[in-house]
Parts: C-alpha cells; structure tokens; sequence
C-alpha cells in the first residue's frame, strides 16, 4: 500500500510543576494512506449543495435585508414584516424574566428537573399529561425528528398543498416520497382526497392548522377523521394556534395516531429562542422524547416555566394581534386590486391583480419587507405580510397603495 508523509499533532504532557498540569502538542511524523477514498464523502458533500431541503437561503435572505432589527422591529433601512414575529410582545418584559431565573441559576449543574418541571407546566397550559409533552429546540427540530423517527426509504407521507413548505423538505430528505393533496377551492380540508392517497407505506399525514400560508385552520372533526381512518400518524402544526379559536392539542393526546406541533417563536414572542413542544399519547411521546432527550438547556427550561406563569401578559398581546388582524385585514380588503384571505394567524395573504414579484421588490425599494410566496396551487401568486405594530401596519398599507395607484 502506497504510503505519504504526513504531520499529525498528538498530546504529550509534563509537569514543569508539581502543582500545575501543563499540555503541549508535539508534532510527530505519521504514515498517512494516500489511497484512502474519499468519494461517498464528495457525493454526499455535492448532493447537500443541491438539495433544496435547507433553509438557509430564506434565513440568509431575511438576514441580510432586515438586520439589525431594532425593539420596535424595523432598522434604518426596512420594516419587518416577513417572518410572522410577535411585535405585541414587550421586549423589556421578556429581558426582564431573564434577570429572575438568572439569579437561582448555577449553569455549571446539569439540571434535568427543570426538564420534568417544564414538562408539567406545559402539560398544565395544554389539559394533558406531563407523560404527553416531548420538548425541542423549535417545532421545526419536530418535524426533523418525527420524519427522521416514522420515515424510511420507499415510504411515503401526505400532506396538503398549499402549506409549510418544510414538510416537504424534511420527507425528502429521508429518501421517502411527499404526496401533495391539494385544498378545495373553498381552502377547506378535502378528506376523501387525502385518504384515497393512504396507502401502505404511508407513515405520516401533515396537517397545518391554522394553514401557513392561507391562515385557515381546519375542523376537528376532519382531523379526527382523518386519524380514525387510517393507521398513519397525523401530524398537526398549531405554530399559529393561540391566533384562532381553538387547539387540537388536549384531544390529540388520546388518539393513538396523533402527534400535535406547538411554538413559543409566534404568539409567545420567543422567536429568537427556538423553543417547541409536541403533545401525544405517552407512548409516542416517550419514544420522541427517548430520541432526543437532551435538547433544551436549562436557561430555556427554567425561562419558559417562568413565561408559562405570566400567561395573563401573554394573552394580552394575543387580543391585540387579533385586533389589529382584524384591521389589516379590513383595510387590505378595501384596496382595490387584491383578494385578500381571511386568517386566523398572526399574518394575512393577499394575492394581488398585478404582477406579485413585482410589487413585492417595489415594496423592498420603499423599505417594506414581506414574504414573496411565489405562485401556490389553488390561489396563485400570492405575498403574506405578518400583523405587525399598528404603526408598521400604516407603513405597509401606504407603500402598497402608492405602489397599486
């Protein structure tokens, strides 16, 4: 076997004295194997660049345009409308939990009870067991997992079009197949549609509810259904749902098919934090939780259980996204030239006349940032613009109308 030369540090110590430990690295000559073959490592390597599954693109392009984004949640060049962020939320209040957990907190311990403590807050905001409750860094690790957990090659999941686009990505990149469903044309749940997709070697149905991006939420009694009907695990993101009327979270919890997604990125205002949950029946519960059992540290542990019991704080803020939801949307709907979407979340989709992509890079000239969806089967080419501050809304609705008149 042909042989190279090459240089590889390896660890020596010495005591120089008796009351210190000193290392240092000394570099030794090594047999390196040059036929070694790297080539899985290069495919791997080449397939990643081309693999659509990353978010990195959305996130460096928001990134770049909109940073550093201010407490009022706009900068010297853009105000912040593309990422569906609490605005409502006080960022002094939050820093100022920060300062109460900070105090009894010693990060030098391991600390899994703040994990089981934190399990039963949430299990207490939810109506269900403690058991039921698997923790996350973000309900997008969630979806990672549950893909990565149900998911092997030559399966596939269901999920309805138009909706987050992760689901897709994740399933993907699994090796399995995603087969799209599309919304009636009334954006409703078509259920026939979606078990006549079941299959075999169907695993996982995805469900968002309410719908990012049409802002519906759909019926209990659908998703039931569908869980009733089939031996897949329906997977429901409520990301949005302390936007609506109701959570499917507690009754999720007894089915045995169930898995319910949930965020404290929206209406909890801790984007920055990356903090999501899942709530099952405990069996699945323990098997997500037993996957990743160390994925939340204890400064987020300790700060959510704190959060969870200012909920009053919390719920104001939602009443006023719900408020001002209701403008945005009354006043869209009064400018001519667009169809707007009724939402239950904290953003409203519109679908313009003219040319989306167009008025969307017109808005970007004017300081406007909002997400360019692209065109979306069943509504088409359509922008989404997140509820912000009543005075960010002014600024979005004047630029649009400039820009439509």
């Amino acid at each position: 076997m042909a042989q190279a030369v090459g240089c590889r540090p390896t660890l020596r110590r010495f005591n120089s004295d008796p009351r210190l430990l000193t290392y240092i690295y000394k570099m030794e000559v090594r047999p390196v194997n040059s036929e070694r073959n790297f080539k899985w490592l290069d495919n791997k390597i080449e397939d990643f660049r081309f693999f659509d599954g990353s978010l990195l693109k959305y996130v460096n392009l928001s990134g770049k345009l909109a940073n550093p984004v201010t407490k009022s949640g706009t900068n010297s060049r853009f105000v912040k409308l593309d990422s569906n962020e609490n605005f409502f939320i006080n960022p002094n209040y939050l820093t100022d939990i920060f300062t109460d957990i900070l105090q009894d907190l010693d990060l030098r311990l391991y600390d899994p009870a703040s994990i089981a403590e934190l399990k039963k807050a949430l299990g207490k905001y939810e109506g269900v067991l403690s058991e039921s409750i698997t923790v996350s860094s973000g309900s997008e690790q969630l979806v990672d997992l549950v893909t990565r957990l149900f998911l092997e090659k030559g399966d596939n999941a269901v999920s309805v079009v138009p909706t987050f686009f992760m689901y897709e990505k994740r399933v993907k990149l699994q090796g399995a197949k995603l087969v799209s469903v599309p919304l009636k044309e009334d954006l409703s749940l078509n259920k026939k549609a979606i078990l006549d997709n079941v299959t075999s070697k169907t695993k996982l149905i995805f469900v968002c509810s309410p719908n990012n991006p049409t802002g519906n939420p759909f019926e209990w009694d659908e998703l039931e259904a569908l869980a009733d009907e089939c031996s897949a695990i329906v997977v429901i993101d409520e990301a949005y749902a302390e936007f609506a009327d109701y959570s499917s979270a507690s009754l999720s919890a007894k089915k045995r098919n169930m898995i319910v997604l949930k965020t404290f990125s929206k209406a909890f205002g801790l984007a920055g934090m990356r903090f999501g949950y899942a709530i099952a029946n405990p069996d699945i519960s323990s098997l997500l939780s037993e996957t990743i059992p160390y994925t939340v540290n204890t400064v987020t542990a300790k700060y959510v259980s704190k959060l969870l019991t200012k909920m009053e704080f919390i719920e104001n803020s939602i009443e006023q996204v719900k408020a001002e939801r209701k403008r945005l949307i009354s006043e869209l709907k009064s400018v001519k030239g667009i169809k707007v979407f009724d939402s239950k979340a904290n953003f409203v989709t519109f679908k313009p006349q003219r040319n989306a992509d167009a008025i969307y890079h017109k808005l970007l000239e004017k300081g406007i940032l909002i997400k360019n969806l692209g065109n979306l089967s069943i509504i088409g080419d359509c922008l989404r613009v997140t509820v912000g501050l009543p005075d960010m809304n002014d600024q979005f609705l004047n630029a649009l109308k400039q820009i439509l008149n």
